[in-house]
Protein backbone atom coordinates (compact mmCIF):
# COMPACT_ATOMS: atom_id res chain seq x y z
CA UNK A 1 0.00 0.00 0.00
CA UNK A 2 1.41 3.46 -0.86
CA UNK A 3 1.25 6.37 1.25
CA UNK A 4 -1.76 7.90 -0.53
CA UNK A 5 -3.48 5.18 0.20
CA UNK A 6 -2.76 4.71 3.76
CA UNK A 7 -4.04 8.12 4.38
CA UNK A 8 -7.25 8.16 2.67
CA UNK A 9 -7.86 4.90 4.37
CA UNK A 10 -6.95 6.24 7.92
CA UNK A 11 -9.26 9.25 7.18
CA UNK A 12 -12.20 7.52 6.01
CA UNK A 13 -11.94 4.34 8.48
CA UNK A 14 -10.52 2.29 5.68
CA UNK A 15 -8.03 -0.71 6.98
CA UNK A 16 -4.62 0.74 5.69
CA UNK A 17 -1.54 -1.63 6.37
CA UNK A 18 0.69 1.23 8.25
CA UNK A 19 -0.42 4.22 10.49
CA UNK A 20 0.70 6.79 7.67
CA UNK A 21 3.42 9.40 8.63
CA UNK A 22 3.35 12.50 6.10
CA UNK A 23 4.88 16.40 6.59
CA UNK A 24 4.42 19.18 4.31
CA UNK A 25 7.47 19.85 1.26
CA UNK A 26 8.85 22.76 3.51
CA UNK A 27 9.52 20.40 6.08
CA UNK A 28 11.36 18.24 4.34
CA UNK A 29 14.49 19.42 2.75
CA UNK A 30 15.43 17.61 -0.22
CA UNK A 31 18.91 15.43 0.10
CA UNK A 32 20.28 12.16 0.52
CA UNK A 33 18.67 11.43 3.72
CA UNK A 34 15.21 12.74 2.52
CA UNK A 35 15.32 10.27 -0.51
CA UNK A 36 16.07 7.55 2.33
CA UNK A 37 13.08 8.37 4.64
CA UNK A 38 10.96 8.58 1.64
CA UNK A 39 11.57 5.12 0.16
CA UNK A 40 10.81 3.76 4.42
CA UNK A 41 7.22 5.46 3.81
CA UNK A 42 7.63 8.42 4.96
CA UNK A 43 5.20 10.47 2.69
CA UNK A 44 4.44 13.94 1.56
CA UNK A 45 1.14 16.61 2.24
CA UNK A 46 1.41 18.69 -0.18
CA UNK A 47 -1.33 22.19 -0.37
CA UNK A 48 -2.52 23.00 -3.42
CA UNK A 49 -4.92 26.08 -4.83
CA UNK A 50 -8.26 25.45 -6.79
CA UNK A 51 -9.45 28.84 -7.02
CA UNK A 52 -8.42 32.26 -7.47
CA UNK A 53 -10.02 35.66 -5.55
CA UNK A 54 -9.46 38.84 -7.26
CA UNK A 55 -10.62 42.31 -6.13
CA UNK A 56 -12.90 44.50 -8.40
CA UNK A 57 -12.48 48.04 -8.33
CA UNK A 58 -9.97 47.93 -5.68
CA UNK A 59 -6.42 50.30 -6.53
CA UNK A 60 -3.90 48.27 -4.51
CA UNK A 61 -0.19 49.77 -3.71
CA UNK A 62 2.81 47.81 -1.67
CA UNK A 63 5.69 49.74 -0.74
CA UNK A 64 8.58 48.85 1.64
CA UNK A 65 10.22 51.09 4.19
CA UNK A 66 12.97 49.43 5.80
CA UNK A 67 11.83 45.87 7.65
CA UNK A 68 8.39 46.72 6.83
CA UNK A 69 6.48 46.04 3.72
CA UNK A 70 3.25 48.31 3.79
CA UNK A 71 -0.23 47.21 1.75
CA UNK A 72 -2.69 50.33 0.78
CA UNK A 73 -6.11 49.25 -0.38
CA UNK A 74 -7.81 51.85 -1.99
CA UNK A 75 -11.45 51.32 -2.98
CA UNK A 76 -14.80 54.09 -4.02
CA UNK A 77 -15.33 53.88 -0.09
CA UNK A 78 -12.08 54.55 1.45
CA UNK A 79 -8.90 53.48 1.99
CA UNK A 80 -7.27 50.57 4.16
CA UNK A 81 -3.70 49.39 4.89
CA UNK A 82 -1.96 46.62 7.05
CA UNK A 83 1.75 46.25 7.14
CA UNK A 84 4.24 42.98 7.88
CA UNK A 85 7.58 43.19 9.07
CA UNK A 86 9.86 41.30 7.21
CA UNK A 87 13.17 39.86 7.23
CA UNK A 88 12.18 37.07 10.13
CA UNK A 89 14.22 33.75 10.56
CA UNK A 90 13.25 31.61 8.14
CA UNK A 91 14.17 28.20 9.93
CA UNK A 92 16.07 26.50 7.34
CA UNK A 93 12.86 27.63 5.04
CA UNK A 94 10.28 26.49 7.35
CA UNK A 95 8.61 29.48 7.69
CA UNK A 96 7.73 32.74 6.00
CA UNK A 97 10.20 35.45 6.90
CA UNK A 98 7.09 38.24 7.47
CA UNK A 99 5.01 38.46 10.11
CA UNK A 100 1.56 40.99 10.39
CA UNK A 101 2.21 43.81 12.63
CA UNK A 102 -0.92 46.11 11.48
CA UNK A 103 -4.49 44.62 10.79
CA UNK A 104 -6.59 46.53 8.34
CA UNK A 105 -9.20 47.48 10.83
CA UNK A 106 -8.60 49.88 13.52
CA UNK A 107 -11.82 51.76 14.14
CA UNK A 108 -15.51 52.18 12.93
CA UNK A 109 -14.48 53.49 9.56
CA UNK A 110 -12.87 50.98 8.34
CA UNK A 111 -15.13 48.26 8.83
CA UNK A 112 -17.29 49.72 5.58
CA UNK A 113 -14.21 49.55 3.65
CA UNK A 114 -13.21 45.58 4.26
CA UNK A 115 -16.66 44.93 3.81
CA UNK A 116 -16.38 46.39 -0.16
CA UNK A 117 -13.18 44.11 -0.13
CA UNK A 118 -15.24 41.13 0.74
CA UNK A 119 -18.01 42.21 -1.73
CA UNK A 120 -15.88 42.38 -4.80
CA UNK A 121 -13.99 39.46 -4.43
CA UNK A 122 -14.59 37.49 -7.90
CA UNK A 123 -13.92 33.68 -7.54
CA UNK A 124 -12.98 31.34 -10.25
CA UNK A 125 -11.85 28.23 -10.71
CA UNK A 126 -8.10 26.96 -11.82
CA UNK A 127 -7.69 23.31 -11.79
CA UNK A 128 -4.39 22.83 -13.84
CA UNK A 129 -1.62 23.36 -11.28
CA UNK A 130 -3.27 21.08 -8.77
CA UNK A 131 -4.24 18.15 -11.53
CA UNK A 132 -0.25 18.60 -12.13
CA UNK A 133 0.98 18.91 -8.59
CA UNK A 134 -1.38 15.59 -8.02
CA UNK A 135 -0.20 13.33 -10.95
CA UNK A 136 3.14 13.75 -10.54
CA UNK A 137 3.19 13.39 -6.86
CA UNK A 138 1.13 9.94 -7.31
CA UNK A 139 1.39 7.43 -4.62
CA UNK A 140 4.01 9.01 -2.69
CA UNK A 141 1.75 11.65 -0.56
CA UNK A 142 -1.54 13.52 -0.87
CA UNK A 143 -2.49 16.58 -2.21
CA UNK A 144 -5.04 18.82 0.04
CA UNK A 145 -6.89 22.69 -0.61
CA UNK A 146 -7.73 25.01 1.95
CA UNK A 147 -10.22 28.43 1.68
CA UNK A 148 -8.49 29.93 4.44
CA UNK A 149 -9.95 30.52 8.00
CA UNK A 150 -13.45 30.83 9.13
CA UNK A 151 -15.04 34.17 9.32
CA UNK A 152 -14.65 34.26 12.45
CA UNK A 153 -10.56 33.19 12.54
CA UNK A 154 -10.39 35.43 9.03
CA UNK A 155 -11.45 38.50 11.43
CA UNK A 156 -9.45 37.87 14.52
CA UNK A 157 -6.36 36.91 12.67
CA UNK A 158 -6.12 38.55 9.37
CA UNK A 159 -8.09 41.95 10.10
CA UNK A 160 -7.87 43.14 13.79
CA UNK A 161 -6.06 40.74 15.75
CA UNK A 162 -7.60 39.37 19.03
CA UNK A 163 -6.58 42.62 21.32
CA UNK A 164 -9.15 44.71 19.37
CA UNK A 165 -11.79 41.92 18.33
CA UNK A 166 -12.18 41.49 22.22
CA UNK A 167 -12.87 45.25 21.99
CA UNK A 168 -15.56 45.18 19.40
CA UNK A 169 -17.09 42.18 20.50
CA UNK A 170 -18.21 43.94 23.74
CA UNK A 171 -18.52 47.75 22.34
CA UNK A 172 -19.68 47.34 18.35
CA UNK A 173 -21.12 43.52 18.40
CA UNK A 174 -23.97 44.20 15.64
CA UNK A 175 -20.88 46.11 13.16
CA UNK A 176 -18.96 43.06 13.96
CA UNK A 177 -21.69 40.66 12.93
CA UNK A 178 -22.36 42.55 10.02
CA UNK A 179 -19.08 41.90 8.76
CA UNK A 180 -19.17 38.29 9.56
CA UNK A 181 -21.97 37.98 7.56
CA UNK A 182 -20.41 39.98 4.73
CA UNK A 183 -17.14 37.36 5.01
CA UNK A 184 -19.35 33.93 5.39
CA UNK A 185 -21.02 34.38 2.15
CA UNK A 186 -17.80 35.23 -0.09
CA UNK A 187 -16.23 32.46 2.23
CA UNK A 188 -19.12 30.20 0.91
CA UNK A 189 -18.77 30.72 -2.53
CA UNK A 190 -14.88 29.98 -2.03
CA UNK A 191 -16.01 26.64 -0.43
CA UNK A 192 -18.61 25.58 -3.19
CA UNK A 193 -15.99 26.11 -6.09
CA UNK A 194 -13.48 24.27 -3.98
CA UNK A 195 -16.31 21.57 -3.83
CA UNK A 196 -16.64 20.67 -7.55
CA UNK A 197 -12.54 20.96 -7.55
CA UNK A 198 -10.62 17.52 -8.24
CA UNK A 199 -8.85 17.40 -5.12
CA UNK A 200 -10.26 15.37 -1.94
CA UNK A 201 -8.68 16.74 0.28
CA UNK A 202 -10.49 20.03 1.84
CA UNK A 203 -9.15 21.81 5.17
CA UNK A 204 -11.57 24.57 6.11
CA UNK A 205 -9.26 27.11 8.23
CA UNK A 206 -8.74 27.56 11.10
CA UNK A 207 -5.93 27.35 14.07
CA UNK A 208 -8.33 26.92 17.12
CA UNK A 209 -7.54 27.30 20.65
CA UNK A 210 -9.74 27.16 23.26
CA UNK A 211 -8.10 29.97 24.90
CA UNK A 212 -8.06 32.66 22.45
CA UNK A 213 -12.12 30.82 20.66
CA UNK A 214 -13.87 29.85 23.88
CA UNK A 215 -17.21 27.11 23.71
CA UNK A 216 -19.23 30.19 23.43
CA UNK A 217 -17.87 31.67 20.47
CA UNK A 218 -16.83 28.47 18.77
CA UNK A 219 -20.09 27.32 19.32
CA UNK A 220 -21.58 30.34 18.06
CA UNK A 221 -19.67 31.24 15.26
CA UNK A 222 -17.07 28.21 13.88
CA UNK A 223 -19.56 25.11 14.56
CA UNK A 224 -22.72 26.41 11.98
CA UNK A 225 -19.46 27.34 9.76
CA UNK A 226 -17.95 24.09 9.80
CA UNK A 227 -21.59 22.09 9.45
CA UNK A 228 -22.19 24.47 6.30
CA UNK A 229 -19.27 23.85 4.47
CA UNK A 230 -19.10 20.11 5.65
CA UNK A 231 -22.90 19.83 4.18
CA UNK A 232 -21.78 21.53 0.76
CA UNK A 233 -17.86 20.35 0.36
CA UNK A 234 -18.97 16.20 1.26
CA UNK A 235 -22.12 15.90 -0.99
CA UNK A 236 -19.43 16.23 -3.98
CA UNK A 237 -17.19 13.26 -2.07
CA UNK A 238 -14.83 15.74 -0.27
CA UNK A 239 -12.91 14.57 2.81
CA UNK A 240 -13.02 17.62 5.13
CA UNK A 241 -11.04 18.73 8.14
CA UNK A 242 -10.32 21.40 9.88
CA UNK A 243 -6.68 22.66 11.10
CA UNK A 244 -7.12 22.84 15.43
CA UNK A 245 -3.68 23.35 16.70
CA UNK A 246 -3.86 24.68 20.14
CA UNK A 247 -6.03 23.59 23.02
CA UNK A 248 -9.23 21.60 22.85
CA UNK A 249 -10.22 20.18 25.90
CA UNK A 250 -13.06 22.80 26.51
CA UNK A 251 -14.18 22.14 22.92
CA UNK A 252 -13.68 18.00 22.28
CA UNK A 253 -18.23 18.02 22.59
CA UNK A 254 -18.53 20.69 20.10
CA UNK A 255 -15.81 19.72 17.71
CA UNK A 256 -17.98 16.15 17.50
CA UNK A 257 -20.77 17.45 16.19
CA UNK A 258 -18.33 19.86 13.48
CA UNK A 259 -19.64 17.57 10.59
CA UNK A 260 -16.19 17.42 9.99
CA UNK A 261 -14.34 13.71 8.95
CA UNK A 262 -11.25 14.91 10.65
CA UNK A 263 -9.01 17.12 12.74
CA UNK A 264 -5.54 18.42 11.21
CA UNK A 265 -2.60 19.13 13.49
CA UNK A 266 -4.70 17.99 16.50
CA UNK A 267 -1.61 18.65 19.11
CA UNK A 268 -1.36 15.99 22.41
CA UNK A 269 0.12 17.79 25.24
CA UNK A 270 3.05 18.43 26.05
CA UNK A 271 1.75 20.65 22.90
CA UNK A 272 -2.40 20.70 23.01
CA UNK A 273 -4.23 19.92 26.49
CA UNK A 274 -6.33 16.86 25.16
CA UNK A 275 -4.86 13.82 25.10
CA UNK A 276 -5.13 11.31 21.89
CA UNK A 277 -7.32 8.58 23.87
CA UNK A 278 -9.70 11.77 25.49
CA UNK A 279 -10.34 12.80 21.65
CA UNK A 280 -11.25 9.21 20.94
CA UNK A 281 -13.50 8.83 23.42
CA UNK A 282 -14.95 11.75 22.99
CA UNK A 283 -15.14 11.35 19.15
CA UNK A 284 -15.22 7.95 18.37
CA UNK A 285 -15.04 6.81 14.64
CA UNK A 286 -16.59 10.26 13.56
CA UNK A 287 -13.91 11.94 13.44
CA UNK A 288 -10.26 11.00 12.46
CA UNK A 289 -7.48 12.91 13.64
CA UNK A 290 -4.10 14.06 12.17
CA UNK A 291 -1.61 14.43 14.63
CA UNK A 292 0.80 17.03 14.90
CA UNK A 293 3.66 15.61 16.55
CA UNK A 294 4.58 18.20 19.59
CA UNK A 295 7.65 20.24 18.20
CA UNK A 296 8.61 20.62 21.87
CA UNK A 297 9.40 16.86 21.61
CA UNK A 298 12.03 17.23 18.81
CA UNK A 299 14.24 18.85 21.18
CA UNK A 300 14.46 15.70 23.14
CA UNK A 301 16.43 12.37 22.74
CA UNK A 302 15.70 9.73 19.88
CA UNK A 303 14.98 7.40 23.36
CA UNK A 304 12.93 9.68 24.75
CA UNK A 305 10.72 10.61 21.48
CA UNK A 306 10.56 7.01 20.47
CA UNK A 307 8.87 6.19 23.70
CA UNK A 308 6.31 8.90 23.54
CA UNK A 309 5.54 7.94 19.68
CA UNK A 310 4.94 4.38 20.96
CA UNK A 311 2.43 5.95 23.84
CA UNK A 312 0.64 7.83 21.51
CA UNK A 313 0.13 4.29 19.48
CA UNK A 314 -0.99 2.89 22.32
CA UNK A 315 -3.30 5.42 23.41
CA UNK A 316 -4.63 5.17 19.40
CA UNK A 317 -5.09 1.70 19.37
CA UNK A 318 -6.06 -0.46 17.03
CA UNK A 319 -4.84 2.77 14.81
CA UNK A 320 -7.72 2.97 12.85
CA UNK A 321 -8.48 6.93 11.64
CA UNK A 322 -5.13 8.01 12.62
CA UNK A 323 -2.12 10.09 10.63
CA UNK A 324 1.35 11.28 12.14
CA UNK A 325 2.29 14.40 10.81
CA UNK A 326 3.89 17.56 11.45
CA UNK A 327 1.95 21.03 10.73
CA UNK A 328 4.42 23.27 12.95
CA UNK A 329 8.08 24.37 12.72
CA UNK A 330 10.65 21.81 13.85
CA UNK A 331 14.15 22.76 14.37
CA UNK A 332 16.51 22.28 11.95
CA UNK A 333 19.14 21.12 13.48
CA UNK A 334 16.78 18.42 15.37
CA UNK A 335 14.65 17.60 12.07
CA UNK A 336 17.32 14.59 10.99
CA UNK A 337 17.14 12.49 13.55
CA UNK A 338 13.71 13.10 14.97
CA UNK A 339 12.20 12.16 11.61
CA UNK A 340 14.44 9.17 11.03
CA UNK A 341 12.83 8.10 15.04
CA UNK A 342 9.29 8.49 13.77
CA UNK A 343 9.90 6.75 10.89
CA UNK A 344 11.65 4.02 12.73
CA UNK A 345 8.60 3.97 15.34
CA UNK A 346 6.11 3.78 12.59
CA UNK A 347 7.56 0.28 10.64
CA UNK A 348 8.31 -1.19 14.20
CA UNK A 349 5.26 -0.21 15.81
CA UNK A 350 3.11 1.57 13.36
CA UNK A 351 1.20 -1.32 11.49
CA UNK A 352 -2.42 -2.47 12.34
CA UNK A 353 -3.21 -2.89 14.07
CA UNK A 354 -1.41 -1.32 16.70
CA UNK A 355 -0.85 -1.76 20.32
CA UNK A 356 2.60 -0.37 21.14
Amino acid sequence: MNVRERVLEALTWGEPDYVPWVVKPNHLPRGEWERELRSRGMGLSVPVGVVRVELEGVEYVERRAGDRVVRVYRTPVGEVREAFRIGLPREAGERSDRWRVEHFIKGPEDYRIVEYLYEHMRVSADYRDALIVDRDLGGDGVTYTEGGYSPLMEVIVNLMGFARFSVELKRSPGRLEGLLEVIWERKLEIYRAIAESPVRLVLVGDNIDEVLVDPRLFKRYCLPFYQECSDILRSRGKIVGSHMDGRLRGLKELIAESGLDFVHGFTPPPGGNLSLREAREAWGRGVAIWVNIPEATFYWSGGRLAAYLRGLLREAAPGHGLVLGITETVPPERRREAYETVTDVVLRHGRIPTGG
